[in-house]
């Protein structure tokens, strides 16, 4: 019996990838044109929703030809993320504990939980899109060239 995919086409990458040009783009207008804070802000904002949903999309949709070595390959990319992920997350909330109970000295400005924030709410999972699709790109390039050998 054939499962279903739960992959979205491969049309959706290429959206994924307009919408990650589109926000390249509404940074440089933003850094050329905009000088109001408000206005920055929701550009800020919109640029990192845009992101978040652009690397979905390219991450999560099928390759052109999608096989079972493909399949075990975005499976193996995505076990490595995942380990990854927690290390990180980890690290990061014994960073903030510490700070936060045995009173380790701050930053020069003392907001050291709203830069852990933005690690966890922006940086992270874009760096984890990037690992996981670094990871699978590679691992299939790999398997090409040993399967053209």
């Amino acid at each position: 019996m054939k499962e279903k995919s739960i992959l979205m086409p491969h049309c959706c990458q290429k959206t994924g990838w307009c919408l990650l040009l589109l926000v390249v783009l509404s940074i440089v207008v933003k850094a050329l044109f905009i000088h109001s804070i408000i206005a920055a802000w929701y550009m800020a904002k919109a640029g990192h929703l845009l992101t978040i949903l652009a690397l979905f999309f390219i991450c999560l949709s099928k390759e052109k030809e999608e096989d079972e070595m493909i399949s075990g390959l975005r499976l193996k990319a995505i076990g490595i993320t995942g380990y990854v992920f927690f290390v990180v997350f980890l690290l990061l909330s014994l960073v903030l504990e510490l700070q936060l109970y045995h009173h380790i000295p701050r930053l020069a400005d003392g907001n050291v939980e709203l830069y852990l924030c933005e690690l966890f709410l922006i940086v992270l999972p874009v760096v984890l899109f990037g690992l996981y699709y670094l990871l699978f790109k590679g691992m299939l390039m790999r398997s090409r060239k040993e399967q053209a050998l």
